[in-house]
């Protein structure tokens, strides 16, 4: 797992890029990989909606899946190096207009993925169960929707960020039974919900990239994130349709 998100951390600064602040920073997607390989088979067409720089259609693409990257986003800096690697298993659809339906035909996608990109749908005049009765269509029976990094309404790091100008703090934060009325609403089953992350992950950009010390951080994240539950920075999801 370690050498996934070293791998994404390193292609991206190659480029200049500097997505992630560290190791640390970049290994709060571990919990994401997990979910793929625990609810993903091989060769699965797959949807990264809302792909940002890309670096989730890297790991998507090295599982051996077949990726369409959405976004409304005007480029996705790993986007050129993904198309030359996995020519045939990679298609973009690059600064997309925020409208409330997808280009995709129904029933396309055997899993949908989305990574920190829910909680934003009403900064573009969408709507949770819009994005989410949308997402259902496009995927086939028995699909997969993940939903990554959706931001705790009693999370202390957003308690404390909107007092800070210099800090972003999420507009829309969620609770456990927002999750399970959106869902329900949407008609999707919903097979888990959990909260994780009680650690500032990119405070740490000064830490030394190192295997052992990042092992330790995400071994005392997830310890206090047992303890402290209630506090953590956000929700993952999974549903069915």
């Amino acid at each position: 797992m370690f050498s996934i998100y070293k791998n994404i951390f390193d292609e991206l600064r190659t480029k200049g890029i500097y997505h992630f602040a560290s190791y640390i920073s970049a290994s709060q997607y571990s919990k994401a990989y997990d979910l793929v390989r625990k609810y993903g088979k091989e060769k699965l067409n797959v949807l990264d909606w809302g792909t940002g720089s890309g670096h989730f259609s890297y790991f998507l693409l090295s599982q051996g899946y077949n990726v369409n990257a959405f976004t409304i986003e005007q480029e996705c800096y790993l986007s050129e190096s993904l198309q030359n690697s996995y020519k045939e298993k990679y298609k973009l659809l690059l600064n997309q207009n925020p409208t409330k339906s997808l280009p995709f035909n129904d029933e396309s996608f055997d899993l949908v993925i989305s990574i920190g990109v829910l909680e934003h749908v009403r900064e573009t005049n969408n709507t949770e169960i819009n994005s989410l009765s949308e997402i259902r269509r496009v995927l086939k029976p028995n699909g997969i929707f993940i939903c990554y990094h959706f931001p705790n309404k009693y999370s202390w790091i957003e308690s404390l960020t909107k007092h800070l100008s210099s800090k972003y703090n999420h507009s829309f934060k969620y609770r456990y039974n927002d999750i399970i009325k959106m869902t329900a609403t949407c008609k999707l089953q919903l097979l888990e919900v959990k909260r994780y992350g009680i650690m500032p992950r990119n405070t740490f950009r000064f830490v030394p990239n190192d295997k052992l010390i990042t092992h330790l951080f995400n071994f005392v994240d997830s310890t206090l994130s047992t303890i402290l539950n209630i506090f953590c920075q956000n929700y993952y999801f999974v549903a069915k349709k």
